[in-house]
């Protein structure tokens, strides 16, 4: 389930890049590919400050 959340993550990210490009035919792959890089890089960066709050909390 967690794969078709990041999946639609990932289209509705590539559909707003082609949206703000003008709606280039053909662009389709580097759309996808740039909303993959930046949807992976905002679930690192979450990943990161969760496991930071945890290990702040104690184990509380």
């Amino acid at each position: 389930m967690a794969d078709q959340s990041r999946e639609d993550r990932i289209r509705q990210r590539a559909y707003e890049l082609w949206e703000k490009e003008g709606k280039p035919e053909g662009a389709d792959l580097r759309f996808w590919e740039q909303a993959m890089d930046e949807i992976d890089a905002e679930d690192q960066r979450k990943g990161s400050s969760d496991k930071r709050r945890r290990a702040g909390s104690g184990g509380a």
